[in-house]
């Protein structure tokens, strides 16, 4: 008979099951630092450094307007004169109107002094009567504020005419020394776009002047015609 202890060695052991191997564990994370804790009754705050304010775009430079009677120029003028007129033998007691020009050369020699060259003439009437004149002038012009084309004309010359009658033989004249004196306003309409930077221009304006042919003597022939035009012209600029 078997004995127990007999039983106890032919049986194996009951061991338990062997585990299975535990997978490698995952390496931590670095732990974040923590942050500083402030208090702000012990640590003030730290300056803010200001901003520097954008800097300015540069600013265009004004556009300096040049002057508009400037240079050599060109020039003619249309009027519708009113002349007084006395001659020997004939009766010129009436006013003669009729038309007239004249053309112009010269140039701009400072800025507010020109000095040119005009031949101008008129013929006018009164009643049957007829009036010729015309004349040789040197132009003195002067702008008392340079900007700005508003000027005074001064000219002294020579010249002559002669007056008509219907039904009477001849004519009867006057001639020698002629003085002017006029003033002019010139309007530039196209400078400020074709020539913004440059002296100079076409021009247009009106112009109120004077033109006496002095007598040689009292009591002599003589006349003297005051004109309202318009005339224009081109200053070339400097």
């Amino acid at each position: 008979m078997d004995s127990p202890t007999a039983w106890a060695a032919a049986e194996p052991a009951n061991e338990p099951a062997a585990e299975p191997a535990a997978e490698p564990a995952e390496p931590a994370e670095p732990a974040e630092p923590a942050e500083p804790v402030t208090d702000p009754a012990l640590d003030p705050p730290l300056p803010v450094e200001a901003e520097a304010p954008p800097a300015a775009a540069p600013a265009s430079a004004p556009l300096i307007k040049p002057p508009r009677v400037d240079g050599p120029y060109l020039g003619a003028i249309a009027y519708a004169p009113a002349a007084f007129v006395r001659v020997r033998d004939l009766d010129t007691s009436g006013l003669f109107p009729g038309i007239g020009g004249s053309v112009r050369i010269g140039e701009s020699v400072l800025p507010w002094l020109t000095v040119g060259l005009e031949v101008t003439g008129s013929l006018a009437y009164h009643n049957d009567q007829r009036l010729g004149q015309g004349a040789l002038i040197v132009d003195f012009g002067l702008l008392p504020v340079p900007r700005i084309p508003l000027s005074v004309h001064l000219g002294f010359g020579v010249g002559g005419g002669a007056v008509r009658q219907k039904g009477v033989e001849g004519r009867s004249g006057f001639g020698g020394a002629v003085f002017k004196g006029a003033v002019r306003y010139d309007i530039f309409p196209l400078a400020e776009r074709k020539r913004p930077r440059r002296g100079g221009g076409f021009s247009l304006g009106p112009e109120l002047g004077w033109i006496g042919f002095t007598p040689a003597a009292a009591g002599r022939p003589m006349s003297n015609t005051i004109y309202v035009g318009l005339g224009a012209g081109f200053y070339f600029g400097s």
